[in-house]
Order: structure tokens, then C-alpha cells, then sequence
């Protein structure tokens, strides 16, 4: 599977964006075995389903996904066994990866968002106006696909559907970053790992409840009195329901996030605390035609918003539709 993405208000604005060998080996006693290997999204968000890590019925993923969307591309081998116990099955997914080193960076130094942008393999991303002591080590742009420590980076997924219409997963990822590895375009690699676990209810035919829960760290940096340069954890979570009514679908979501700084804040402070309400309607205008709607709600409060001359806290109100072409 390729897929390449446009998106003009990034740079560059044509890039590679999965790039993947999927294998899948006969069914066998051991249960149904299957393999990726390339470039591709690690198996975190229940929201894009769609084709080209997409979600289908909505113009924003949450703010969790987002940062999935964003930061954590990888390139590496992943192994998948399903088996059936009974009635109940079991899906395990392993990987090792690497080109994912600067994972961390946009999330430390800007925050959070809820945005469908995707990065490619050669994307750069701006970095807001910096504190004077992170902008002593951090270049102001990151690449989120960047291999600098030459180390193997991992996770594991766990995924449970019994007899019933839920099912729940697990997830441990961890770059295994060296936080003190940098290259001559001034990206370091950060230490950056998390777990996610999510849950998906399908009450009816038409309804279907998504959450998803995520609490993760990420560190920069040599050691110094006081602790570590960069040191941020983070959390974010969020609750989706979806209604079908025909060939139209209509959802609404609920986010919560926040990172904590643990280290220098009276120096460089990238706290961030927030929420959002979302809601959408997704109507079919004609075969392979759709018109998406969204209006979202965001309340959030970050420090380091006063570097660029705008007030730490903020509310904003975006509606906004797209026609959207669906094969």
C-alpha cells in the first residue's frame, strides 16, 4: 500500500505518506499470522479507519489522534496473530521501528491540536516563538520522520472481542530514544513513551461508542541541577459516539487533554491544560460524493503562548465543511 499526501499548508507540500508490504500467511492451528513492513501509523487510532489514515465521517480527529497523526510515523516490521478462543478472540501485534526519533518535540514545544493533518517522510513542521532557554538547544522546526540514535524502538497491542458487541485494546510504545542524540539540523532525538488503551461499543447496527485513554512522558537533553532540559508529561482522552441514519452519519466527541512540565518551568513553561466538544454530520450528496460538516469547541490554557504575544488562555469556535470524494 502507497499513499501520497496534499496539503498546502504544509512543507513540502506533496509527500509520501504510508508506504507499506502487508503479508498475510495461510490460516494455521496457531491462528491467522500477518506482517507489515515499511512506513505506516502504529495501530493507536480507532477514529481512522478511512482510506489513507482518515477518518470517514468527521474533519478533525481528536486531540490524541491528532498527535498521532502528527508525531508518530514509523518505519519498521510489525507482526499481527489472531487467534479464537472459543468464542472470544485475541489479536496480538508486535513491531520494531525506527524514524521516529524527534517524537515529542511538537508536542512539548506547541501543544496540542485537533486537526486531520498527516505527516509525510520529508514534512517540517514550524515551531512557535521559543522560551530564550529552550531556543539555546532546540532548532525552531522539527521533522517527526528523523532516524538519529541508530536504536530500535518498539511496541505491543493487545486486542480482546468476546461474545459481546465491545471489544478493548492495549497499547505500550516506546522509541527508546536517546535523549541526548542530535544531528547537524539541530533535531534531537527524545525519549517518548506511552500507554493507550480504548474501547469500542457497537450498540446497534447504527450506533457505535469509541474511547480512548492515553498517558505518556517524553524527555530531551543532558542532565543538569534541577533535572533533565526537557521533561513533559502528557494525557489525553476522549469519548465518540456515532449515529448512522441511512447513508448520512452524525457524531459528536468529547476531548479532554494536558501535558505537564516537570522541570525548569519558571524558565520555559509547557503546561498546557484543555478541552473540546465536537459535533459533525456527515450527509451523502450523491455516489462517492460527501458533504461533511463540523462545528468544534476548544478551551485551553498554555503558557507559552504569551512568547508569541497571545493570551495563555483561549477559547475558540471553528464550523467549517468539505466536500469529500469517497472510492
Amino acid at each position: 500500500m502507497v499513499t501520497a499526501l496534499f496539503q498546502p499548508q504544509l512543507d513540502p507540500k506533496l509527500d509520501l505518506g504510508e508506504a507499506y508490504l502487508k503479508l498475510k500467511a495461510p490460516p494455521s492451528g496457531l491462528g491467522r499470522v500477518s506482517a507489515r513492513v515499511g512506513v505506516f501509523y502504529p495501530p493507536v487510532s480507532m477514529e481512522h479507519d478511512g482510506v489513507a489514515w482518515t477518518t470517514p465521517d468527521m474533519l478533525s480527529g481528536s486531540a490524541l489522534n491528532s498527535w498521532i497523526g502528527e508525531e508518530v510515523k514509523v518505519g519498521g516490521v510489525e507482526v499481527t496473530l489472531q487467534r479464537s478462543l472459543g468464542a472470544h478472540e485475541i489479536e496480538a501485534t508486535a513491531a520494531v521501528f525506527g524514524w521516529n526519533d524527534t517524537s515529542g518535540t511538537l508536542l512539548t514545544f506547541r501543544g496540542w491540536a485537533l486537526d486531520e493533518v498527516r505527516t509525510g517522510v520529508r514534512t517540517g513542521f514550524h515551531l512557535p516563538p521559543l522560551s530564550p532557554f529552550a531556543e539555546r538547544f532546540q532548532y525552531d522546526e522539527t521533522y517527526p520522520f528523523r532516524e538519529l540514535d541508530h536504536r530500535a524502538g518498539y511496541y505491543g497491542r493487545l486486542e480482546w472481542r468476546p461474545p459481546a458487541p465491545v471489544s478493548f485494546n492495549a497499547l505500550y510504545y516506546d522509541n527508546a530514544g536517546n535523549r541526548t542524540a542530535v544531528d547537524s539540523d539541530g533535531q534531537w532525538a527524545w525519549e517518548t513513551r506511552f500507554v493507550n488503551v480504548g474501547m469500542k461499543w457497537q450498540a446497534s447496527d447504527s450506533t457505535r461508542v469509541l474511547v480512548q485513554a492515553m498517558n505518556g512522558e517524553t524527555l530531551m537533553g543532558y542532565v543538569m541541577p534541577g533535572g533533565i532540559w526537557f521533561n513533559t508529561g502528557f494525557q489525553a482522552a476522549y469519548v465518540l459516539a456515532q449515529h448512522k441514519l441511512g447513508d448520512d452519519t452524525v457524531s459528536g466527541r468529547l476531548d479532554a487533554f494536558r501535558t505537564r512540565d516537570r522541570t525548569f518551568r519558571a524558565l520555559d513553561d509547557n503546561q498546557e491544560n484543555g478541552w473540546a466538544a465536537t459535533a459533525s454530520w456527515r450527509h451523502r450528496l450523491a455516489p462517492h460524493l460527501d458533504l461533511i460538516v463540523e462545528a468544534q469547541h476548544v478551551a485551553s490554557k498554555r503558557a507559552a503562548r504569551s512568547l508569541a504575544g497571545e493570551a495563555p488562555k483561549q477559547d475558540q469556535t471553528v464550523v467549517q465543511s468539505a466536500l469529500r470524494f469517497c472510492f
